[in-house]
C-alpha cells in the first residue's frame, strides 16, 4: 500500500524514478526548447516545444507573452524576459526545496522564495562600455513555515544550490551556441 503524499509529493514515485535513471542513464536526459514569435514592438509570444525525457516524447504547447514597461518601449502588459528568467530559476529551486524537505519527512505549511537583482541598463543600451550587461548578482531568500528546524532548512537550501538545474545554469557559465537552421 502506498504511503500518503507529504507536501503533495509521491516519494515512492520519486524513488522509483531515481532508481530507473541510475540503472538507465539515458532515461535521465531531458531536452527542452521554445520558439519565440515577435508580435510587434517589444512584445513576443513564447511557445514551448515538445519535451523529450529519455525515449519518451512529452507533448507541450504552452504559450506566454513577454513585454517591457513603458520606459523600455512596451506597454507593461506582460512580464519582462528578466522576470521570466528569475521565475524559472525560482520554480526550479522551489521544486528542489519541497522535494528535499519531503524526503526528510518535513511537513511544509508555507514556503516563499524571493529572488532579486539589479540590471544596469547602460550596458544593454550601449551608453557605458564599462557597465555590465546582465545581472551582476542575484540574491535569494526562502521563508519557510513547517515542521523542520532552521538547520534542516539551511541544509536543504545548500542542496538546492548544488543540484537545482536552473540555479546551476545561472550560477555557472553555460555555453550558448548560435546554430544555422
Amino acid at each position: 500500500m502506498s504511503e500518503p503524499l507529504l507536501n503533495g509529493i509521491d516519494l515512492e514515485a520519486l524513488t522509483a524514478y531515481t532508481e530507473q535513471v541510475a540503472a538507465v542513464p539515458g532515461d535521465a536526459v531531458s531536452s527542452y526548447g521554445i520558439e519565440a514569435h515577435w508580435r510587434g514592438g517589444v512584445h513576443s509570444e513564447i511557445r514551448t516545444l515538445n519535451q523529450r525525457l529519455g525515449d519518451t516524447l512529452i507533448e507541450k504547447d504552452f504559450r506566454f507573452d513577454v513585454g517591457e514597461p513603458e520606459q523600455l518601449l512596451g506597454d507593461n502588459r506582460y512580464p519582462t524576459p528578466q522576470e521570466y528568467l528569475l521565475g524559472g530559476m525560482a520554480g526550479c529551486m522551489m521544486v528542489g526545496f519541497v522535494a528535499g524537505a519531503t524526503s526528510n519527512g518535513i511537513r511544509l505549511d508555507e514556503v516563499k522564495l524571493t529572488i532579486t537583482g539589479d540590471l544596469d541598463l547602460r550596458g544593454f543600451l550601449g551608453v557605458d562600455p564599462q557597465a555590465p550587461i546582465g545581472f551582476a548578482e542575484l540574491k535569494f531568500n526562502f521563508q519557510v513555515k513547517g515542521s523542520g528546524t532552521q538547520a534542516q532548512y539551511d541544509e536543504i537550501v545548500a542542496s538546492v544550490q548544488q543540484y537545482s538545474p536552473n540555479y546551476r545554469t545561472i550560477a555557472d557559465a553555460v555555453k550558448v551556441t548560435a546554430v544555422s537552421l
